[in-house]
């Protein structure tokens, strides 16, 4: 029997793509094995956010070469689909896909069994206008929450941001393709599902019926045995009233909102044509914390951006304090050529980038410390990820990191369990 590893960089979404891959994989009759192990077949799913993004994919398809120079190196994902040629051209590459037709994966392996030639099927990903199904099949990984991806592509042309051109233009899911995916995972044990998507808030514009993110949920809400629904990435101005409800007062969608900021300046909003100034942010905020008690809210900020003053940095460590996130992904500018910001005047020093990167992850721990404490004496849950030191650990509904000491019983993967939060210790609440 043929073995297979995968490896994956970047995001949620791409970690979905993997998961489907791999599930073609077994369905076909491959064995997976670790990336690290000896594999007949290696498939690296590329990431392009950033030039670090890129060089380790192109350090991932070498060591995989040298593990077996005899294996079929098979590589996709974002940085594929930028840069087909230059992937092409590594030596031991014997397939590209870039970010569609990888439902053929499995298909184009064994086509190169028999052809021995390098195959690249990359094509334009502005003319592909329908979401390519590649559904999770439910056995292919752990139990405790399945990221089911729902959307792909955007629109919204960030400075920054190369996923545009790597992942075309809106395409959603159909909502019956959904359901029948998420039923068959909650079939196979699992009690959570994450809605992902590159531009999740926009989902359903496109299609005929217009169905959009609030529908999802309701269509979801209706399987027995799913017990937490919760979303990925949204953008602020695409929370809509109806979702609010939603959250506000079913208790299996869970209150906690990942609302990407990127920085808390009007200044630096509009150089990264982000399409909603600060104080539109603040409103939201505080509209959300008022509707749905208990909200947990994090973000993205990225640090250093070109033309970023000392005096727009202040005002974004002034924003973070005022709104209080439970956690900050804070990361350094990256040069992405390619993209508007790229050629920008006034790009920001490295060292500059790497303070103000440190000076936001405190403010972080400092949001999720304050917020713990509100949790201490409350009731909470946490769906059982593993099992660490006699302590079953995972996050609750408002993703936050817990831990519940093992007593007599004993819990699988993907358990629901809960108690009385008695402290926060800086990292994780100790439920008893």
């Amino acid at each position: 029997m043929k073995t297979v590893a995968f490896t994956t960089l970047g995001c949620r979404v791409n970690q979905y793509d993997t998961d489907a891959m791999r599930g073609l994989f077994i369905d076909s009759g491959y064995t997976p094995v670790d990336f690290d192990e000896k594999a007949d077949i290696y498939v690296i799913n590329t990431c392009s956010v950033t030039n670090m993004g890129e060089r380790k994919s192109r350090q991932l398809i070498r060591k995989a070469k040298r593990t077996n120079e005899d294996a079929y190196i098979i590589v996709t994902g974002c940085y594929a689909q930028l840069a087909p040629d230059a992937i092409a051209a590594i030596e031991g590459v014997n397939l590209v896909i870039g970010t569609n037709n990888r439902n053929k994966v499995v298909e184009l392996v064994e086509q190169l069994e028999s052809t021995e030639k390098q195959i690249n099927i990359v094509r334009n990903i502005m003319e592909q206008s329908t979401f390519e199904e590649m559904p999770l099949y439910g056995d292919e990984i752990d139990k405790a929450r399945a990221f089911m991806k729902i959307q792909e592509g955007c629109n919204n042309y960030c400075t920054f941001c190369i996923i545009p051109y790597t992942r075309g233009k809106l395409k959603s899911r159909r909502v019956d393709d959904i359901l029948e995916e998420a039923k068959r995972l909650v079939a196979h044990g699992y009690k959570e599902i994450v809605l992902t998507g590159i531009h999740l808030g926009n989902y359903g514009v496109e299609l005929p019926d217009k169905p959009n993110l609030a529908h999802v949920v309701k269509a979801l809400l209706t399987i027995d045995g799913l017990q937490r629904i919760r979303l990925g990435s949204i953008e602020s101005v695409e929370v809509s009233d109806e979702l609010i409800d939603l959250m506000a007062n079913e208790p299996r969608f869970c209150t906690h909102l990942h609302l990407p900021l990127q920085a808390g300046s009007d200044h630096i909003l509009k150089l990264m044509n982000r399409h909603y100034k600060l104080q539109d942010f603040k409103d939201l905020v505080a509209m959300l914390r008022n509707r749905i008690p208990g909200l947990a809210i994090t973000t993205d900020i990225i640090a250093g951006f070109p033309g970023e003053t000392d005096e727009d940095f202040d005002e974004t460590m002034n924003t973070v304090k005022e709104i209080g996130f439970t956690h900050i992904h804070a990361f350094p500018y990256s040069i992405r050529e390619g993209t508007p910001a790229a050629t920008m005047e006034n790009q920001v020093p490295e060292a500059v980038k790497k303070t103000r990167v440190a000076l936001l992850n405190s403010l972080g721990q400092q949001g999720l410390t304050n917020f713990a404490n509100t949790l201490i004496g409350k009731k909470a849950e946490i769906l059982v990820e593993r099992e660490v030191d006699g302590y079953y650990v995972g996050f609750t509904n408002e993703y936050i990191h817990g831990k519940i000491k093992k007593e007599d019983a004993d819990y699988p993967i993907g358990s629901i369990i809960g108690g009385t939060v008695k402290e926060f210790d800086g990292e994780s609440l100790i439920i008893e």
